[in-house]
């Protein structure tokens, strides 16, 4: 019989990485790896921010990064390049978020946590939160799967047809924000955005269509999550990264088993 906090991280972490699956695939697609861990660095100020101000951590990463990111979106409009304007904004963000957070006598000691995440530290009504926002997250995906799809791979011709406008873009960079936001707890700020991407990588190996490679992310994540705290358990090591490592191995795995499959159908 397991512990019941081993049982919440594993929900919990379950939860976040399946909904980042999808989303992920469209960071993928649209090459915003770069865009959306400048958001998770954000993410930390508004959690330093949060507790300065003595309002909820997860509410006050949840704003600062929708805005963080909105404006980040806004990138290409300026004269500054888009990726130094992204990296400009992104580590600013996560130098002030260190200051803070630094001016926090209570929360040194958890520094660690921000960074790395405490996935064991979930409460019920934390894997509750977690559980909600994954459900509105990936019911949002699928609303809005034909107009992002459209936009990740003809943004041109999405905006010709009324698709991938203003409105859509917006939309789904503030999924991208709540998953930063409800995933600093459980990988944390600095590997949040490894949930975002690793699965859907892990997937594109045997995915033959869009959808599904946003099933076979979903599950890669939904896997990786109970593996890697069943590693940090057995190991006594911390349980963020230990999710992303998974994640890394389930990635491997399917890279090598797709060239074997490569290979013997070439033979």
């Amino acid at each position: 019989m397991m512990d019941d906090f081993l049982w919440r991280a594993i929900l919990g972490a379950a939860f976040l990485a399946a909904a980042c699956g999808p989303i992920g695939c469209f960071v993928l697609w649209k090459r915003m790896a770069y865009l959306g861990e400048s958001v998770a660095h954000v993410g930390l100020l508004g959690a330093g921010l949060g507790l300065l101000l003595g309002v909820n951590v997860v509410a006050g990463t949840a704003a600062l990064a929708i805005v963080a990111a909105l404006i980040m979106a806004r990138a290409a409009d300026r004269a500054i390049p888009a990726g130094t304007f992204v990296g400009i904004v992104g580590h600013m963000g996560l130098a002030l978020g260190f200051v803070v957070l630094a001016t926090l006598e209570t929360v040194r000691a958890d520094l660690l946590g921000y960074l790395f995440g405490d996935v064991l530290a979930l409460s019920t009504g934390d894997v509750a939160a977690v559980a909600g926002v994954s459900a509105v997250v990936l019911a949002a995906t699928v609303v809005l799967w034909r107009p992002l799809l459209k936009a990740a791979v003809g943004g041109d011709i999405a905006a010709a047809e009324g698709h991938g406008g203003p409105l859509v873009q917006t939309a789904f960079l503030v999924l991208v924000a709540l998953l930063v936001a409800f995933g600093l707890k459980v990988v944390g700020a600095l590997l949040i955005v490894a949930l975002l991407i690793v699965p859907p990588a892990a997937a594109r190996a045997f995915a033959r269509t869009p959808e599904s490679m946003a099933v076979q992310a979903a599950l890669a994540g939904a896997v990786a999550a109970p593996l890697g705290v069943g590693i940090a358990y057995a190991g006594d090591l911390p349980a963020g990264p230990a999710i992303v490592l998974a994640a890394g191995v389930i990635f491997a795995l399917t890279t090598a088993a797709a060239r074997l499959r490569d290979n013997l159908k070439r033979a």
